[in-house]
């Protein structure tokens, strides 16, 4: 009836027929104990003794007899809350190995429109903010008409901000993407100089660097690095302050 919800409480099988044979015969015997939970006497004296490491069982000598009772199931949630906070006290450091492992260099390569709405909702979650070298207006893209809503609603909630260095023929007004430069909030760009335009863009995130060709079948190649990043990042602020002013 206990035996499902106690082995999610961490007790092993035989400790949870144990436990439940307790609860159902009260002070009791072994050998009542292994009728009841269906187990090998031999094997009941080695559960009975884990069961009272965790405190939730205690014995008796009655009548030069071992008995054996259950304690109060109110225990179980004791234990939780013990495991909970040794779990507190150690969570620090573990955050902090798993953090440093993470920073191991890695490499994802986002292929088509639906893997580079993943590499978008990445953004989000990261939550910092977002630079690109080459913008070339592709939010304007008819594949992003759905899409770009929902990601902008997301990203100006976490308060994300867009630094954009657009190539330079998106400055004229009759371009067809120049609209871009007024349609994203929260978003500040300058122009690279004339005929410094390419196929590919470099978009900077966190710890993560793209770069990226745009066309039938979008691609962007990432590296999650903090030290490329960074570097990146020195490099983005120096064009930054070279570059063309558009709004900023």
């Amino acid at each position: 009836m206990y035996q499902e919800i106690l082995q999610k409480m961490g007790l092993s099988t035989n400790e949870a027929k144990v436990y439940e044979a307790l609860l159902t015969l009260g002070v009791t015997t072994a050998n009542k104990i292994a009728l009841e939970a269906k187990i090998q006497r031999r094997n009941v004296y080695d559960t009975i003794k884990r069961l009272k490491e965790k405190g939730l069982c205690s014995e008796y000598i009655e009548e030069n007899i071992m008995k054996f009772k259950a304690i109060n199931p109110q225990r179980l949630l004791d234990m939780l809350k013990e495991k909970e906070e040794t779990l507190q006290q150690t969570l620090p450091a573990m955050v902090r190995h798993y953090e440093a492992i993470s920073k191991v260099e890695e490499t994802i390569v986002y292929r088509g429109m639906e893997a580079i709405k993943n590499l978008y909702w990445d953004v989000v979650k990261v939550g910092e903010d977002y630079y690109t070298i080459g913008g070339k207006g592709n939010w304007l893209d008819p594949r992003w008409e759905f899409f770009l809503p929902r990601f902008d609603k997301e990203r100006l909630k976490k308060g994300i901000k867009f630094r954009h260095l657009f190539y330079h023929e998106l400055k004229n007004p009759n371009h067809p993407r120049h609209a871009i430069t007024k349609i994203l909030k929260n978003s500040k760009y300058r122009f690279l100089p004339k005929d410094f335009t390419s196929s590919c863009s470099i978009i900077i995130y966190g710890t993560r660097v793209g770069s990226m060709t745009w066309g039938e079948e979008p691609m962007v190649v990432v590296t999650i690095s903090d030290v490329i990043a960074e570097g990146y990042k020195k490099y983005f602020e120096f064009m930054w302050q070279h570059c063309e002013k558009g709004n900023a």
